[in-house]
């Protein structure tokens, strides 16, 4: 008799343990979705002998991020803007442009200590551009060095940031064909936001993105972007 008393107790102190544990739900994938308005500057001579384009205009971006069993970042950026490129000097030659950049980027978590994480790693990323309806088009192939910052301030309030440092361009246009390394193309690429979560499933955003881009060249290539997003995340 003792010997069954003895079995109950204990299923009943592993079932209270078991129970009194807490749970803990993080969700490992993240998509978000968000707009906001586009402020940019580009000079391109091969396109145009304009010594700056001013544009603005919405901007529409789609991320995707898978967090793996050891803390590490598969990232996914998919982002779209349509503008009309303006300048007082010639303004004959202002043109309707547009769009699309596509990055891929995998990052390894290197420190986590106090709410406050770091992750560094590789990014690839994709520019396609097109000026005037069906016209000259400029295709960019980068990589580059990446990193994120993140801080956790409370439950509900997050902060991140991340830096990409891109050394390698491949250039395919309706001008040239080229590769080009850091000794002729410097680049920054950095967004900072702001997370809120609302539930356990959902958090929103307000993401910030300054991008830079130079070609040391005789027909000189400028590009300089600021980005103010509000957007939606869904965890799951």
């Amino acid at each position: 008799m003792r010997k069954y008393i003895f079995v109950l107790s204990v299923l009943a102190l592993s079932y209270t343990i078991g129970f009194s544990q807490p749970k803990t739900n993080i969700k490992k994938n993240n998509l978000e979705f968000s707009t906001g308005y586009n402020f940019g500057f580009l000079k391109n001579l091969s396109f145009a002998p304009v010594a700056r384009y001013n544009y603005n205009g919405l901007n529409h971006q789609l991320k995707y991020r898978r967090t793996s069993k050891k803390e590490n970042l598969f990232e996914i950026q998919l982002e779209y803007l349509s503008s009309e490129l303006k300048s007082d000097i010639i303004p004959a030659l202002n043109a309707d442009y547009s769009k699309i950049v596509i990055n891929f980027s995998y990052l390894k978590r290197v420190y986590n200590k106090n709410k406050f994480a770091i992750h560094a790693g590789l990014q690839s990323q994709t520019n396609l551009s097109s000026y005037l309806q069906q016209g000259p088009y400029d295709f960019q192939q980068k990589f580059g060095v990446a990193s994120r910052f993140t801080f956790q301030i409370d439950e509900k309030q997050s902060l991140s940031s991340k830096l990409t440092i891109p050394f390698f361009m491949w250039r395919i246009s309706t001008f040239e064909e080229t590769v080009y390394s850091l000794n002729s193309y410097q680049s920054v690429l950095w967004s900072t936001e702001y997370k809120y979560a609302l539930s356990n499933h959902f958090d929103v955003k307000v993401n910030y993105n300054f991008n830079y881009d130079r070609l040391q060249i005789s027909n000189a290539f400028r590009e300089l972007q600021y980005q103010l997003n509000l957007g939606l995340n869904i965890k799951f």
